[in-house]
């Protein structure tokens, strides 16, 4: 009876498991995705995201897929390397780095001087609708100085040429969305104060 009773509460840890257990497609961006299942073909990957109750079949590109982590934990390898590209140790680091700046990349001054870009071209009206969009083209052409990378924290591959190169152009692509968006904000916030500053003064 105990022997039943142990072989049933196993087969629940079992189960459990088995549910909380997700495939993940890493993408070459650095983003991941949980999905149900997948299947490849040519040139695309079909596939159903997991934690969703919409079972609709997508579809990505497979140069944009590295790999596929499996629920037992296995590895299907989508990247292919060529002599053009990185190897697939080069790639990873690349993606890791890529990771590292999306999760620890943090300039809020970039914002703000976006924001006061906005504002300050609100004056010219209609000619200041490029100006927030052109301020984040430059912005984003400089790689940040250092890494922001907590001193306790170890990332396997972030000495490599490849990590920094993933780390600085996913650091520079945040900083021109985050100077899009503040800065349009910034725009926004001055032509409203212009339209109430010239209704109040008539």
């Amino acid at each position: 009876m105990n022997l039943l009773k142990y072989l049933f509460f196993f087969s629940l840890i079992l189960s459990s498991f088995h549910c909380f257990a997700q495939q993940k497609m890493l993408l070459l961006n650095g983003k991941e995705i949980e999905i149900k299942s997948y299947t490849v073909g040519e040139p695309y990957i079909s596939y159903t995201k997991a934690n969703t109750k919409h079972t609709k079949t997508k579809t990505i590109e497979k140069y944009d897929v590295f790999s596929i982590t499996k629920e037992d934990g296995t590895e299907d390898l989508i990247y292919k390397a060529d002599t053009l590209t990185f190897s697939v140790e080069e790639a990873r680091n690349y993606i890791r780095g890529e990771q590292a700046a999306m999760k620890y990349y943090h300039k809020p001054a970039n914002k703000w001087a976006a924001a006061a870009v906005g504002v300050s071209s609100s004056i010219l009206s209609f000619y200041s609708l490029p100006l927030p969009m052109l301020y984040g083209v430059v912005i984003g052409r400089f790689n940040p100085k250092q890494m922001q990378i907590p001193a306790d924290v170890t990332i396997v591959g972030s000495s490599t040429e490849e990590f920094r190169y993933g780390y600085n152009k996913k650091a520079r692509n945040l900083k021109i969305q985050q100077s899009l968006k503040w800065g349009y904000i910034g725009l926004g916030v001055g032509l409203a104060g212009l339209i109430v500053y010239g209704v109040t003064n008539h």
